[in-house]
């Protein structure tokens, strides 16, 4: 059975485990844990240093460790999360709402900071359009940046980095009601507050100065109160019905009866028990490690999009080194082969061509074929005219302002989208407009003519709102009011 390691990241050490996953049993091997260095140490690198080197090398060695593919799990007071509610999009659109909108969602420079995001739930009979709940995140850039480095510096390749709620949250799969965490460790507590399966409340507790051989919790208990009043106010009255104490304070009796006795939620010591047959004879307390546990939990997300900020730093460079290798790859491939087909061209019309030299006959066929193509042209250009004054006859006749309507819609119609074509009389237009394959487009359209005041409404039903389909055609009906105004002005 092969072995991987991840590193859970906190705000000045990481946990490192050695993680094994037959089927669905999980075996935590081994867990131990690096401290980052002082400032002054390694030119600020966090963790760069022979101590920590050489423990990552003895793990990798005891353990024979051959996969250097490594997750990464960051929990860290600067991470920051949202919860964001949109309406129903696909993939592409809704990577371009984020992109072009995720600075208005946190009070921090972009350029100082990395963001992602994963859909947490869908819900398709909101207002009738469906809507998405949607997590975004953002990182500080450098930190991660050097987590990375140092990950690379022990000659190990990250494939992963994920945040500490997510993993946590997995714990909680099929869970229909609220729940919360909280992760008690030596000078760190983090609470988790789930909505169902969905991350509601994400949050450090600061100032704590708690160790092993302390017994004094109520700065947790203070901030767990405030956390689920907040939750109750935010859900109509409705509260959290367990709270789970992993970390290393977890089966600590002063919390545990804190809790119990100050609090209105049921106080549940280590993970879910419905996960114990998921571990495999672990030497390692799996109740430490909760949030490692949750990284080998299978998860099936939403256009198979989570938060991962591997891509931000590490791998766009790699695929990018791997894009240009392609590029000068196939660029030599097609000059070889452009230079082979000259030679050839060339040796066979000077060896074979001048047997048949029929340059002659070939252009005056050409001059034939030339005089041929100009007569059609002419033709068709003739007939063209022709309907052209046709056209122009009968709106003169019908004394309708035909030219209004289009001026209309050309003017009115959202800058996306245009007309295919077009076929009108005094009561009825027939339009074809092209969309570009956009549900979004198709609905600018329908809110534009109920705007221009000519057409008798149109509803949205008459659409496919279906990002497959290119173009729309509809038969707009001219209301009385404009019918009664012809070219001359009178009523």
């Amino acid at each position: 059975m092969s072995s991987k390691m991840v590193f859970s990241f906190k705000e000045n050490y990481a946990d490192v485990a050695v993680v094994s996953k037959l089927i669905n049993k999980i075996k935590i091997k081994k867990a131990a844990r690096i401290e980052e260095n002082s400032g002054d140490i390694s030119g600020g690198e966090p963790y760069a240093n022979e101590y920590n080197l050489n423990k990552i090398k003895n793990i990798r060695e005891k353990f024979k460790i051959i996969n250097r593919n490594v997750g990464i799990i960051l929990n860290w007071d600067n991470i920051v999360t949202r919860i964001i509610d949109v309406p129903l999009m696909n993939k592409k659109d809704l990577k371009n709402f984020i992109e072009n909108n995720i600075e208005g969602y946190f009070a921090v420079s972009m350029n100082e900071y990395c963001s992602d995001y994963e859909i947490v739930s869908v819900d398709k009979k909101q207002h009738k359009k469906g809507k998405m709940s949607i997590m975004l995140t953002v990182v500080p850039r450098i930190k991660l940046k050097k987590i990375l480095d140092f990950i690379k510096y022990c000659g190990l390749n990250p494939v992963s980095v994920g945040i500490y709620p997510d993993y946590i949250s997995n714990l909680f799969l099929g869970t229909d009601s609220s729940t919360a965490v909280i992760d008690v460790n030596s000078g760190k507590a983090t609470l988790t507050i789930l909505d169902k399966e969905k991350i509601f409340l994400y949050s450090h507790i600061s100032n704590e100065n708690y160790q092993k051989d302390e017994e004094d919790f109520s700065d947790v208990l203070e901030n767990i109160d405030y956390f689920l009043n907040f939750y109750s106010t935010r859900h109509f009255g409705n509260r959290v019905e367990k709270l789970y104490i992993m970390g290393e304070f977890y089966n600590n009796p002063n919390l545990y009866n804190l809790i119990n006795n100050q609090t209105s939620v049921e106080p549940v010591v280590g993970i879910p028990l419905k996960l114990s047959k998921l571990i495999k004879n672990s030497p390692v307390d799996i109740n430490i490690y909760g949030d490692i546990l949750g990284y080998f939990i299978p998860v099936k997300n939403v256009y198979n999009k989570k938060i991962d900020f591997i891509d931000k730093l590490y791998r766009k460079k790699k695929a990018k080194i791997s894009a240009d290798r392609i590029i000068i790859t196939e660029a030599i491939i097609c000059i070889l082969i452009t230079l082979i087909t000259a030679v050839g061209v060339f040796i066979y019309s000077k060896i074979s061509l001048p047997k048949y030299d029929t340059t002659a006959l070939n252009l005056q066929i050409a001059a034939l074929g030339d005089v041929q193509k100009n007569i059609d042209k002419l033709e068709q250009q003739k007939k063209e005219y022709e309907e052209k004054a046709n056209n122009m006859e009968k709106i003169n006749n019908d004394e309708f302002d035909y030219i209004g309507i289009l001026d209309i819609l050309r003017q009115g119609l959202p800058k996306e989208v245009s007309i295919k074509n077009i076929a009108m009389d005094r009561d009825n237009v027939n339009v074809t407009f092209n969309i570009n394959n956009s549900t979004l487009d198709g609905a600018r359209v329908i809110v534009a003519l109920n705007k221009m005041n000519v057409f008798e409404p149109v509803e949205l039903s008459q659409i496919e709102l279906d990002d497959n389909v290119k173009e729309i055609t509809l038969n707009l009906k001219i209301i009385n009011s404009y019918k009664g105004v012809n070219i001359s002005g009178k009523k």
